[in-house]
C-alpha cells in the first residue's frame, strides 16, 4: 500500500528506452475502455502537430490575426481535451468522495460491533472476519485513488510534452501560456484526493494493526487466510495486495506509479514552462 516501496521495486529497464508516447499509451490500459476515452489525445495531438508548417524565422507569444487551419485544429483539440478530462476528474472525484463516505460508514458500524463483542468477551472469529474484509476494501479502495492521482500526472505530463513539441515547431509559443491557465483547471488541484489517499492507508494501517495483535506479529498477512476468514493478501509493504473484489488492478497501479518515476524527472516535467535556468 506504500508509495514509496512501490516506487524502490521498479524495474526500469523497459522504461528507460520507451518513448513518451508509448509510455502513455501503455499506461493508459491501466484504465476501463470508458476511461481511456477521457484521458488527452495524445496521438492524435502529435498527428495535428505534424501538419503545421514548421516555423521560420522569430518565435512570437502573440496570437496572429490570422492562424493556419492546422494550427487552429491543434489548439481548438487541445482546449477540447483538456475540458474533457477536467470533466472526467472532477466526476470520478466525485465518486471517490461518496465511496469514501460509504467505508467510513461500514468502519463505524465494524467499530461499534468489534466493542461491543470485545467488552462481552474478547475479540473472536467473527471480528476477524469483518476487520479482514474492511481491510481489504481499504486496501483496494487505496490502489485506486492511487491510480487516479497517477492518471492525473500522466495527462498533465502528455500536455506538458505535446505543448513542448509545439513550441519546437510552430511560430507561435503556446506551452507557457496553456500551462499557466492549467494551473487554474480542477484536475491539477489534487489537494482532496491526496487526503483521501492518506486516510485510505491510515484506515487500513488501524485494521492491520488490530489484526496482527490478535494474531501475533510473526504471522504474515499474506497467510491469513482460513475457512472462517476471506483471504487478505496484503504484505506489510503493499506489493501483495490483492486486487479480488476490486475494480482496479494493482499491477495497473504499480505500472502507474513506475511510469510517474521516469517522467518526473524528465526535464519537461521539472521545468513545464520551459523557463531558461542560470548555470
Amino acid at each position: 500500500i506504500a508509495r514509496a516501496s512501490a516506487r524502490r521495486r521498479i524495474d526500469r529497464s523497459s522504461v528507460v528506452a520507451m518513448k513518451f508516447g508509448q509510455l502513455y499509451a501503455e499506461n493508459a490500459q491501466s484504465a476501463t475502455t470508458s476511461e481511456r476515452a477521457q484521458f488527452i489525445n495524445y496521438k492524435q495531438l502529435k498527428k495535428i502537430l505534424k501538419t503545421i508548417p514548421e516555423r521560420e524565422g522569430e518565435q512570437t507569444h502573440e496570437r496572429p490575426q490570422t492562424l493556419h487551419p492546422q494550427e487552429r485544429e491543434f489548439i481548438t483539440l487541445l482546449r477540447s481535451e483538456l475540458k474533457k478530462f477536467n470533466e472526467f476528474f472532477m466526476n470520478r472525484e466525485e465518486e471517490i468522495v461518496m465511496k469514501e463516505g460509504s467505508f467510513d460508514a461500514l468502519k463505524a458500524q465494524n467499530e461499534a460491533r468489534i466493542a461491543s463483542v470485545s467488552a462481552a468477551g474478547g475479540y473472536d472469529a467473527e471480528c476477524l472476519t469483518s476487520d479482514s474484509v474492511l481491510c481489504q476494501k481499504f486496501a483496494n479502495f487505496h490502489g485506486e485513488l492511487v491510480l487516479l492521482e497517477h492518471w492525473t500526472n500522466l495527462n498533465y505530463a502528455a500536455l506538458v510534452k505535446i505543448l513542448k513539441k509545439h513550441d519546437k515547431r510552430s511560430k507561435i509559443s503556446l506551452r507557457s501560456p496553456f500551462l499557466m491557465n492549467v494551473l487554474q483547471q480542477p484536475f491539477y488541484s489534487t489537494e482532496v484526493l491526496t487526503a483521501m489517499i492518506g486516510r485510505a492507508e491510515d484506515n487500513f494501517r488501524s485494521i492491520e494493526q488490530r489484526v496482527r495483535q490478535h494474531l501475533g506479529h510473526q504471522v504474515p498477512l499474506t497467510e491469513l487466510g482460513s475457512p472462517t476468514m476471506p483471504e487478505l493478501r496484503v504484505s506489510s509493504d503493499g506489493s501483495d495486495l490483492s486486487d479480488e473484489g476490486g475494480d482496479y488492478s494493482i499491477e495497473h497501479t504499480k505500472a502507474a506509479l513506475n511510469c510517474w518515476q521516469d517522467l518526473d524527472k524528465s526535464e519537461a516535467i521539472q521545468n513545464p514552462l520551459g523557463v531558461s535556468r542560470r548555470a
